[in-house]
This record gives C-alpha cells, structure tokens and sequence, in this order.
C-alpha cells in the first residue's frame, strides 16, 4: 500500500516545522539519490511567494538543506517565461544555498518517449542528464489548472520541457502519463501552506496549512487533489497513471499518516476564465 506523510503547518514562519517535515519525509521514503541530484521546484513566473502560484523558496531551502547529507542538491527550473526562474532564484537569495539552473538557458535534446500519445519532447539537457530515468525531487504547488484540475508532482515535469509547450495539450493527460515513464521522481513534497485556486498562473492563495509528501507521486498527488475538493480518479492524468502501473490514485487504498485526511479538505474553485479555457481545451 502506498503511504503518504500528510502535517498541518499554518505558515511559512514555521521554517523549522517545515524543515522537520521535509527531514521526516526523508526518514520515512529513504530515497536512494545520487552523489549530485536535481531539485524540481514549481517556478512557474516570477511571484511573491504569499499569492500562492510558486513554490515558497523556504520549502527548497529546507530541502536543501536537509538533503545535503545525501549528495549535492542542484535546484532546477524553467519558468514559463525565459528568465523566470533567474529572477526568483535572485529575488530570494537561492543561490546562497545550492547550485541553480535556469533550465530554460540551457541546451535542449530531442529524446525520444515513446509514449502513447508523447513520442518525443523537448528536454533541457541538464533534466535529461540527472532526472531522465534517475531518481530526483520533485517540490511542487498545490494548486488548480485549468485543463487538469491540479498542477502538482506529476504536472511539474513540464517544467523540463521546451517553452511554449503548448504541444503537450492536445491529450495532455495521456502525454503527462508518457512523461512520467521517462522522469519519475524518488521524492515528491508538495506545499500547500499557501495554495493557489482560481487558476495555475493567477492564483487565488489559499490558506491552506498544509505539507504533503511520498515516493509514490501518484499517490501523493492523489491526496493533494482530494485535499482541494476534487476526485483523484475523475482526474485523467491520475486515472491514467493508476491504471497504466504507475503508482496509487485510489483514495481508499492509501495510508496517509500524520494528519487525518478529512480535516484538511478544502474546496478550491476556479475563475470563469478558467472554466471557459477548460471548457475549450485550450
């Protein structure tokens, strides 16, 4: 059975509970990482961290600092926009704490997928290096989309690909699924002290108080899913994922600790413009 570390953390003032969650998380999951990993924070565009569109810097800083002991953390991203990871990353000071790659700046590789409906992609060639089938930790934002309801740890890998990767949304569900064949995160930590509703880029925050975590980012993005509102299985990159061997999506058959599940949930909405985006697949 999958199991996922689930802790009420009310703000991003409590930097020593958020590092105490990412250390338990580690204790829990041992990931097996390599002498140098990767770090896959959510840095969609450049945001203050309270509106709840962008990892909080202080949860990479805790994992940073927490993982050092395992090998060298690189943080690593590329924002929608070309420099919007260099501009986070300088706004808080990040490269005081670990090695950062705009993903965006870098090379990029044709690599082959093979997926159903992915064949091949785009990819950053410092992703393809140290998470292309090698374990990494993904740090995403809890928060909607609004053509997949969630953008969590599954979602977070477009952020090795290409911008614009508008490509990926015909059949996005299917083409997330094909992606994560090829980058499968050993750790998933999703924060959700802040989380974002109304849509992905301009979010509505959400206090939400809450940390969630696993080796199984499927399942983890289950319970990140239910906790705003939403059916796991009725999402179709999690159904998919469940039913293609990938990890657990079913609500009922994962063992979440720490927290009871019900007391957490919250209904997160979405904007009209939103609605009509989804509406349109676009």
């Amino acid at each position: 059975m999958s199991k996922v570390l689930l802790k009420k953390i009310s703000s991003y003032g409590e930097y020593d509970g958020i590092k105490e969650f990412v250390r338990e998380a580690v204790e829990i999951f041992e990931p097996e990482l390599p002498e140098e990993f990767m770090i896959k924070p959510n840095f969609l565009k450049f945001s203050q961290p309270e509106e709840g569109c962008i990892t909080h810097p202080l949860v990479v800083k805790a994992a940073v600092e927490v993982l050092k002991d395992h090998g060298k953390p690189v943080v690593a991203e590329g924002g929608f926009g070309r420099d919007d990871a260099d501009r986070v990353f300088d706004a808080f000071g990040m490269r005081n704490w670990a090695e950062c790659i705009n993903l965006n700046e870098c090379e990029f590789l044709k690599v082959d997928v093979g997926g159903k409906a992915l064949k091949s992609a785009d990819v950053s060639k410092p992703a393809y290096e140290m998470a292309a089938m090698k374990p990494f930790v993904t740090l995403p934002k809890l928060k909607v989309h609004h053509l997949v309801k969630a953008t969590l740890g599954i979602k977070n890998n477009m952020g090795f690909l290409k911008k614009p990767a508008i490509s990926m949304h015909p059949k996005i569900n299917t083409k997330l699924v094909d992606l994560l064949g090829i980058f499968r995160p050993a750790l998933t930590i999703i924060d959700g002290i802040i989380g974002g509703e109304s849509s992905e880029s301009n979010t509505k925050p959400v206090e939400h108080g809450v940390m969630i975590a696993s080796d199984d980012v499927v399942a983890c993005d289950a319970v990140g899913a239910y906790l705003m509102g939403l059916d796991p299985m009725e999402i179709g990159y999690l159904r998919q994922a469940f039913e293609r061997g990938f990890g657990e999506a079913r609500i009922e058959e994962i063992d979440v600790v720490g927290e009871r599940l019900e007391s957490l949930r919250k209904e997160y909405g979405f904007s009209t413009f939103s609605k009509v985006l989804g509406f349109l697949r676009l």
